[in-house]
Protein backbone atom coordinates (compact mmCIF):
# COMPACT_ATOMS: atom_id res chain seq x y z
CA UNK A 1 0.00 0.00 0.00
CA UNK A 2 1.35 3.68 -0.71
CA UNK A 3 2.57 5.56 2.48
CA UNK A 4 -1.00 7.21 4.07
CA UNK A 5 -1.84 10.55 3.99
CA UNK A 6 -2.43 13.19 6.98
CA UNK A 7 -6.13 12.50 6.93
CA UNK A 8 -5.41 9.01 7.44
CA UNK A 9 -3.40 9.26 10.22
CA UNK A 10 -5.53 11.40 12.10
CA UNK A 11 -8.33 9.14 11.41
CA UNK A 12 -5.60 6.72 13.45
CA UNK A 13 -4.87 8.85 16.60
CA UNK A 14 -8.71 9.50 16.60
CA UNK A 15 -9.31 5.45 16.45
CA UNK A 16 -12.12 5.85 13.84
CA UNK A 17 -9.93 3.49 11.38
CA UNK A 18 -11.75 -0.04 11.05
CA UNK A 19 -9.38 -2.83 11.96
CA UNK A 20 -8.44 -4.17 8.74
CA UNK A 21 -6.98 -0.98 7.98
CA UNK A 22 -5.47 -0.59 11.11
CA UNK A 23 -3.94 -3.40 10.38
CA UNK A 24 -3.09 -2.98 7.26
CA UNK A 25 -1.00 0.64 8.01
CA UNK A 26 1.48 -1.63 10.67
CA UNK A 27 2.02 -4.19 7.87
CA UNK A 28 3.28 -1.23 5.90
CA UNK A 29 4.88 0.90 8.73
CA UNK A 30 6.79 -2.28 9.37
CA UNK A 31 8.90 -1.81 6.12
CA UNK A 32 8.73 1.65 6.12
CA UNK A 33 11.04 3.79 7.82
CA UNK A 34 9.01 7.12 7.64
CA UNK A 35 5.44 5.64 8.13
CA UNK A 36 7.07 4.03 11.21
CA UNK A 37 8.62 7.07 12.91
CA UNK A 38 5.17 8.93 12.45
CA UNK A 39 3.31 6.35 13.95
CA UNK A 40 5.69 6.51 17.29
CA UNK A 41 4.57 10.02 16.79
CA UNK A 42 1.15 9.64 16.79
CA UNK A 43 0.95 6.90 19.87
CA UNK A 44 2.73 9.76 21.65
CA UNK A 45 0.91 12.81 20.49
CA UNK A 46 -2.61 10.58 21.89
CA UNK A 47 -0.77 9.91 25.66
CA UNK A 48 -0.77 14.24 25.50
CA UNK A 49 -3.79 14.48 24.18
CA UNK A 50 -5.20 12.59 26.92
CA UNK A 51 -4.44 15.52 28.88
CA UNK A 52 -6.16 17.75 26.75
CA UNK A 53 -9.22 16.52 26.18
CA UNK A 54 -12.32 18.93 26.47
CA UNK A 55 -15.49 17.91 27.23
CA UNK A 56 -18.76 19.43 26.71
CA UNK A 57 -19.05 22.38 30.06
CA UNK A 58 -15.34 22.80 29.85
CA UNK A 59 -13.64 26.49 30.84
CA UNK A 60 -10.97 28.15 28.45
CA UNK A 61 -11.63 31.70 29.86
CA UNK A 62 -14.98 33.10 28.83
CA UNK A 63 -15.30 30.42 26.41
CA UNK A 64 -17.66 27.43 27.33
CA UNK A 65 -16.88 23.85 25.24
CA UNK A 66 -20.17 23.09 23.27
CA UNK A 67 -18.74 20.44 21.60
CA UNK A 68 -16.16 18.47 19.04
CA UNK A 69 -16.65 19.20 15.48
CA UNK A 70 -13.57 17.05 13.85
CA UNK A 71 -9.81 16.89 13.61
CA UNK A 72 -7.39 16.74 10.43
CA UNK A 73 -3.98 16.48 10.42
CA UNK A 74 -2.95 19.40 12.34
CA UNK A 75 -6.12 20.53 14.60
CA UNK A 76 -8.77 19.86 16.31
CA UNK A 77 -11.69 22.10 16.09
CA UNK A 78 -14.03 22.15 18.59
CA UNK A 79 -17.68 24.69 18.74
CA UNK A 80 -18.13 26.99 22.39
CA UNK A 81 -19.76 29.93 23.40
CA UNK A 82 -18.36 32.87 24.01
CA UNK A 83 -20.37 33.66 27.21
CA UNK A 84 -19.18 37.50 27.32
CA UNK A 85 -20.50 38.16 23.80
CA UNK A 86 -23.33 35.16 23.59
CA UNK A 87 -22.11 33.94 20.75
CA UNK A 88 -20.74 30.90 18.96
CA UNK A 89 -17.50 30.40 17.70
CA UNK A 90 -15.03 27.35 17.12
CA UNK A 91 -12.25 27.06 19.16
CA UNK A 92 -8.65 25.83 16.77
CA UNK A 93 -6.28 23.98 18.44
CA UNK A 94 -3.31 22.42 17.10
CA UNK A 95 -2.64 18.82 17.85
CA UNK A 96 -0.39 18.49 21.04
CA UNK A 97 2.90 17.16 20.10
CA UNK A 98 3.05 18.52 16.37
CA UNK A 99 5.71 20.19 15.24
CA UNK A 100 6.63 22.06 18.17
CA UNK A 101 7.78 25.54 18.61
CA UNK A 102 7.55 26.36 14.85
CA UNK A 103 4.05 24.37 14.76
CA UNK A 104 2.32 26.86 17.46
CA UNK A 105 4.32 29.82 15.95
CA UNK A 106 2.75 28.72 12.22
CA UNK A 107 -0.87 28.68 13.83
CA UNK A 108 -0.62 32.06 15.61
CA UNK A 109 0.60 33.88 12.41
CA UNK A 110 -2.86 32.09 11.36
CA UNK A 111 -4.72 34.28 13.62
CA UNK A 112 -2.67 37.17 12.62
CA UNK A 113 -3.08 36.39 8.63
CA UNK A 114 -6.52 35.89 9.02
CA UNK A 115 -7.14 39.31 11.16
CA UNK A 116 -5.72 41.68 8.86
CA UNK A 117 -8.17 39.78 5.85
CA UNK A 118 -11.38 40.99 6.37
CA UNK A 119 -14.00 39.78 3.62
CA UNK A 120 -16.89 38.06 3.54
CA UNK A 121 -15.36 35.02 1.62
CA UNK A 122 -12.82 34.52 4.40
CA UNK A 123 -13.20 32.99 7.71
CA UNK A 124 -13.44 35.34 10.22
CA UNK A 125 -10.65 35.19 13.51
CA UNK A 126 -11.85 36.89 16.50
CA UNK A 127 -9.17 36.03 18.94
CA UNK A 128 -6.28 33.55 19.79
CA UNK A 129 -5.67 32.24 23.73
CA UNK A 130 -3.11 29.07 25.31
CA UNK A 131 -4.27 26.08 26.65
CA UNK A 132 -2.22 24.22 29.25
CA UNK A 133 0.58 24.81 26.68
CA UNK A 134 -1.70 24.74 23.12
CA UNK A 135 -2.29 27.53 20.84
CA UNK A 136 -6.00 27.95 19.95
CA UNK A 137 -7.87 29.95 17.74
CA UNK A 138 -11.15 31.17 17.94
CA UNK A 139 -12.86 31.67 14.65
CA UNK A 140 -16.22 32.50 13.36
CA UNK A 141 -18.38 28.91 13.89
CA UNK A 142 -19.65 28.33 10.31
CA UNK A 143 -22.92 26.65 11.12
CA UNK A 144 -22.77 24.26 7.57
CA UNK A 145 -20.25 21.83 5.84
CA UNK A 146 -17.56 21.67 3.45
CA UNK A 147 -18.52 22.67 -0.06
CA UNK A 148 -18.05 19.01 -1.03
CA UNK A 149 -20.59 18.21 1.44
CA UNK A 150 -22.62 21.21 -0.33
CA UNK A 151 -22.88 19.74 -3.19
CA UNK A 152 -23.89 15.94 -1.86
CA UNK A 153 -26.35 16.98 0.05
CA UNK A 154 -28.76 17.67 -2.94
CA UNK A 155 -28.37 18.22 -6.72
CA UNK A 156 -26.69 21.66 -7.50
CA UNK A 157 -26.97 23.29 -10.78
CA UNK A 158 -23.90 24.42 -12.86
CA UNK A 159 -24.73 27.98 -11.97
CA UNK A 160 -25.26 27.18 -8.33
CA UNK A 161 -21.24 25.73 -8.08
CA UNK A 162 -19.84 27.87 -10.38
CA UNK A 163 -21.18 30.60 -8.25
CA UNK A 164 -19.88 29.06 -5.35
CA UNK A 165 -16.54 28.36 -6.57
CA UNK A 166 -16.26 31.99 -7.99
CA UNK A 167 -17.06 32.88 -4.38
CA UNK A 168 -14.37 31.11 -2.85
CA UNK A 169 -12.15 32.66 -5.39
CA UNK A 170 -12.91 36.26 -4.37
CA UNK A 171 -11.82 35.53 -0.34
CA UNK A 172 -8.85 34.02 -2.37
CA UNK A 173 -8.46 37.52 -4.31
CA UNK A 174 -8.66 39.40 -1.18
CA UNK A 175 -6.01 37.64 0.11
CA UNK A 176 -3.61 37.63 -2.52
CA UNK A 177 -3.81 41.07 -2.71
CA UNK A 178 -2.70 41.47 0.85
CA UNK A 179 0.20 39.12 0.07
CA UNK A 180 -1.32 35.95 1.32
CA UNK A 181 -1.16 32.74 -0.83
CA UNK A 182 -3.26 29.81 1.14
CA UNK A 183 -1.19 27.26 -0.82
CA UNK A 184 -3.82 24.57 1.12
CA UNK A 185 -6.91 25.00 -1.36
CA UNK A 186 -9.04 22.20 -1.10
CA UNK A 187 -12.90 21.37 -0.75
CA UNK A 188 -12.15 20.48 3.00
CA UNK A 189 -11.36 24.08 3.51
CA UNK A 190 -13.80 25.80 1.85
CA UNK A 191 -16.88 26.46 4.16
CA UNK A 192 -21.05 26.99 2.85
CA UNK A 193 -23.12 28.04 5.60
CA UNK A 194 -26.42 27.64 6.10
CA UNK A 195 -26.87 31.31 5.78
CA UNK A 196 -25.35 29.94 1.23
CA UNK A 197 -22.34 32.44 1.96
CA UNK A 198 -18.69 30.63 0.99
CA UNK A 199 -15.92 31.39 3.11
CA UNK A 200 -12.37 29.73 2.90
CA UNK A 201 -10.42 28.82 5.94
CA UNK A 202 -7.17 26.99 6.98
CA UNK A 203 -4.41 29.77 6.43
CA UNK A 204 -1.92 27.68 8.35
CA UNK A 205 0.31 26.97 5.24
CA UNK A 206 -0.26 30.03 3.87
CA UNK A 207 3.21 32.16 2.80
CA UNK A 208 3.20 35.82 3.09
CA UNK A 209 5.00 37.19 0.00
CA UNK A 210 8.41 39.20 0.87
CA UNK A 211 8.74 41.93 -1.62
CA UNK A 212 11.71 43.93 -1.91
CA UNK A 213 13.69 42.16 1.08
CA UNK A 214 10.75 42.96 3.60
CA UNK A 215 8.08 41.30 4.60
CA UNK A 216 4.54 42.38 3.93
CA UNK A 217 3.19 41.85 7.57
CA UNK A 218 4.12 43.26 10.95
CA UNK A 219 7.78 42.39 12.71
CA UNK A 220 7.41 39.30 13.80
CA UNK A 221 4.99 37.48 11.99
CA UNK A 222 7.41 34.58 10.94
CA UNK A 223 7.80 35.47 7.43
CA UNK A 224 10.31 32.41 7.19
CA UNK A 225 8.51 29.61 8.97
CA UNK A 226 7.20 28.51 5.62
CA UNK A 227 9.52 28.20 2.45
CA UNK A 228 9.44 26.89 -1.05
CA UNK A 229 10.52 23.41 -1.41
CA UNK A 230 10.22 22.52 2.86
CA UNK A 231 7.76 19.88 3.81
CA UNK A 232 5.35 20.65 6.30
Amino acid sequence: MPCPDDDTFAALLDGALPETEREAIAVHASSCESCHAVIECVAFTAGEEERLTLRPGSKLGRFTVDERLGAGGMGIVHAATDEELERRVALKFLRPGRGGANARARLVREARTLARLSHPNIVTVFDVGEYHGNVYLVMELVEGGTILAWCRRESRTCDEVVEAMIAAGRGLAAAHAEGVIHRDVKPDNIMVGRDGRVRVTDFGLARLDVADGEPSVPSGAGVDLTKTGTLL
